[in-house]
Formats: structure tokens, sequence, C-alpha cells
């Protein structure tokens, strides 16, 4: 008989108590998040009606908003590795057996097709429903064609977090942790013990800084709004409307009846008690469009506001980072039949369903980086024959649907972890 680690303790109340940020941020985070949103879209939107051009604006924009975006995510993504790695060591190398490993994946992996599947199953119904393409008039769709074409990233931040930078080191790092946590459920030696031991303080310690770095986070969230309501044209937004408005509509669709399903019916948490344990995350995802940045934050909501158990939210919530994208599988299925509709090239019932397949599939497979769903739509209007340039009408409001699906996605992560958690211990989980 294979003799394993023994698993950790579960972290004890006081222990929990000790890893939050100390002194006066942990009560009203929620209250400055809200306020630094307002600012910065407030204060955006007036420098753009009348300062736009003003030296005064442009000094503003890269001596104090763009430092501060940049400070806070090189913060966020310099935890990735530490926490991403930890977690899922841990987590595997809490379960008592393999048995208890493959059930514990294949549970998450479950939970996360079918969550992706109802994700491209509710766009193609919107889009289908409320046909977005029809709306917009064709001379304004040309000019928008014109004027729109995909832009490089900007900045060395951006050029070094960008998709193709860090898809495959985010792959290679999610499956070496998996092997080495299998390897210590084979294992029973000191050293053994001390790799377990020393991945729990490392995911203990990235808390702790996560706490000292998230007092950055209102002030971020500021220079977020400022960005967006500054530089994005919202004159598109009357353009294209009726896009953006059913691709915001399947993705709150995907969290009132998938994910709340979830979480109340297999995780035994109401739909109340589990958005107050998300807002945080939600925010930053928001704000940051990327499920990666935060990663961080997703962990700490689970283990300290929903008390989640690390063996499974920490699995979950990693592996997530690449194979639970429900807000992609929504964006991916509505933009392409709006393009389709714009064209008056309506999609047969049997390309709907190749949409339906690849969608639900870059639901599993995306990297959370910004724009990191515009690969896969390029590719689906190739598969489905749709003029490339198609992609040219929605690049405009991407960096706005980026906002609203990464914030779907995260809150899924969460809810699967839920999910997940519950049908680990075969009982309902402590409410708050």
């Amino acid at each position: 008989m294979i003799e394993t680690v023994p698993p950790s303790p579960p972290p004890s109340p006081s222990r929990l108590t000790d890893m939050r940020p100390q002194g006066r941020f942990r009560p009203h985070l929620q209250v400055r998040l809200l306020l630094g949103f307002v600012l910065g879209m407030g204060g955006g939107t007036l420098a753009g009606l009348f300062a736009s051009t003003s030296p005064a604006t442009a000094l503003l924009m890269r001596w104090v908003v763009k430092p501060v975006e940049q400070a806070f995510l090189f913060g966020m993504f310099l935890l990735i590795v530490p926490l991403l790695v930890s977690a899922i060591v841990s987590g595997i190398a809490r379960l008592r057996s393999m048995a208890g490993m493959r059930r514990l994946l294949f549970s998450t992996l479950a939970h996360m097709l079918a969550a992706s599947l109802a994700a491209a199953v509710i766009g193609l119904a919107m889009a289908n429903l409320f046909r977005p393409g029809d709306v917009v008039p064709t001379e304004i769709g040309q000019q928008i064609l014109a004027a729109s074409h995909p832009q490089a990233p900007q900045g060395w931040l951006d050029a070094a977090f960008s998709y193709a930078a860090v898809e495959r080191p985010i792959l290679i790092v999610i499956l070496a942790s998996v092997l080495t946590g299998v390897a210590l459920t084979f294992l029973r030696t000191r050293r053994s013990g001390q790799v377990l031991a020393n991945s729990e303080r490392v995911f203990d310690a990235g808390l702790r800084v996560l706490g000292y770095v998230a007092h950055l986070a209102p002030i971020a969230v500021a220079c977020f709004m400022f960005d967006l309501t500054l530089v994005f044209g919202w004159h598109l937004l009357l353009y294209l409307s009726a896009y953006v408005g059913v691709v915001v509509a399947a993705l709150l669709l995907q969290v009132a009846l998938t994910f709340f399903a979830v979480v109340w019916m297999r995780g035994g948490v109401t739909p109340t008690v589990f958005l107050r344990g998300v807002q945080e995350p939600a925010v930053i995802a928001f704000c940051t469009s990327s499920s990666n940045a935060t990663l961080p934050s997703a962990l700490k909501a689970a283990e300290l506001d929903l008390h989640l158990p690390p063996r499974a939210a920490r699995l979950v919530l990693g592996v997530g980072t690449i194979a639970n994208q429900g807000g992609t599988a929504i964006y991916t299925a509505v933009t392409v039949l709006f393009i389709a509709q714009f064209f008056g090239m309506d999609l047969s019932l049997g390309k709907q369903g190749m949409v339906l397949a690849v969608a639900a599939l870059a639901g599993m497979g995306t990297i959370g980086v910004p724009a990191g769903s515009l690969p896969t739509v390029a590719a689906v209007l190739a598969l489905t024959g749709l003029p490339p340039e198609g992609i040219g009408l929605v690049v405009g409001v991407d960096r706005l649907l980026d906002m609203f699906r990464t914030m779907v996605n995260v809150v899924g992560d969460i809810a699967i972890a839920t999910a997940v958690s519950r049908d680990q211990q075969g009982r309902t989980l402590p409410a708050m």
C-alpha cells in the first residue's frame, strides 16, 4: 500500500485572522474601491469632455495614472507564480490518496466543462434572440472597420505580460506544480514534509504581501477608470450599444443562472453570502481585465471570506486561471454571430454548432490576460468563413467588454471552488 504525506491541519480561525491585513484596511476595502471607481470614472469623463488635449492631462497620464497602473499590476504579477505554485502543490498534497486527487480533479473539470457549455449556449441564444448585428447601420459599420484595427501592446509592462508572453510560462508552471503535488502524495519522507511545509509558508507569506499591495487597490482602480473613460471612445457605445448590451446581459445571465445555481445547489451557500465574499476580487478583475492578476485576491477571498478548505480552493483557483473562462465563451459566441449578422452572412445550424464547440473549448483554455480572447475570435471567424476584418468592429469596445468578462471568469472560478469544496467535504459549507 502506498504511504502518503499526512495532510497539514487546516488553518485555525486565529491563524486566518493573523493572515489578514492589519489596521483599518480590511473593513473599508469595498467602500474605498467603490469610491476610487466613481472618482476615476467621473474624473476621466470630465477630462475627456473639457481637457482631452490639455498638456496638464497628458502630464497627469504620464506621471501619475500610468505609473500607478503599472505598479499595481507589477505587484500582482509578482505574486502570481509563488501563490500559484504553493496553492496547487499544497492543495494536491493535502489529499490523502491518489483516489482523492482523482475525485477532486474530475469534479473540478466536470464543473468547469458544464459552466463553459452553459456560457456558450447562453451567448448563442442571446445573439440569435436580439440580433445585435442588424442594428448597426452599414455606413457606420464601415467607418468603424476603417478606423479600428488591433493595436500592439504599448509600454513595457503590456508587452511583458501580453498573451504570447505569459501563455507558455503559466502552462508550464501549472503543470510542474501539479506534478510536484502528485509526487508528494507518494512520498513519506522528512524532505517531502519540508517541501509541503515550505509551500504552506510561501502561500501564507504571499497573502501577507498581498495585503500590503492591496492598499494601492483603490488608487489603482481610480487610475484604471480614469484611463479608460479618457481614452475610450464613448461615442462607439452609441453605434455598438446593442452588441455591448447583449454581451453584458449574457454575462449577467451566466452569473445569475449558472453560478448562483452552482453555489446554492451544489455548494450550499446562498447567493447573497457568495456575492459578499467575492466583492474584492470581482472589482479588481473588472479594473485589471486579467484573471491572472486577480488570482492572489481570489485565493484570499476563497479562504478568508468564504472559508473554503485549502485543499480544494487552491487547486480549483489555480487550474481556473486557464481552464474556466466562461466569460470568454460568451464573448466569443456573441461576437462571431454579431459579425455574421452585420455582414448579412447568417450562420447555418451546423456552423453555429461549430461556434458552440469552439467557444466552449475557448472557455476551457484561454489565458487570463487582457485581450486574450481576440485570437480565439479571429480563429472562429476563419473557421466559419467570415471576413477577418470583422474583428475591427469590436476592437474599439473590447477593453470595456474584457473588464466584464474577466469579472465573470473570476467569479466563476470561486463559484466552482465552492461547489467542489462541498463535494470533497460531503456536507454544507459553513455560512457566514
